[in-house]
């Protein structure tokens, strides 16, 4: 099969992105985003958004498999243990 080429403009994303996110992070997490977006030869926002975005894909599949409820599961007993620890300790103080 032949190789059509073709010529001029790439077609931009079909997803409309109007929507801004402002993060702050630490210079050298800014340093390994800069090398990857030089490394894969593309813009910084691009490959902040594409490492964004595949966080939340990998978040959405593992609410799906029922890891985020039982990681929101440990976090609720991990809270309220530390409660429980506290209590314990003014008691012992008293």
């Amino acid at each position: 099969m032949e190789k059509v080429e073709t010529r001029g403009r790439k077609p931009k994303d079909t997803v409309v992105r109007e929507r801004k996110i402002t993060i702050k992070v630490s210079e050298e997490e800014m340093e390994r985003m800069e090398k990857l977006a030089e490394y894969m030869e593309i813009p910084k926002t691009v490959a902040v958004r594409n490492m964004a975005l595949f966080g939340l894909e990998e978040a959405e599949a593992m609410r799906r498999l029922g890891i985020l409820s039982i990681s929101k599961g440990l976090v609720k007993t991990s809270d309220w243990l530390e409660k429980i620890m506290k209590a314990k300790a003014i008691k012992k103080e008293k």
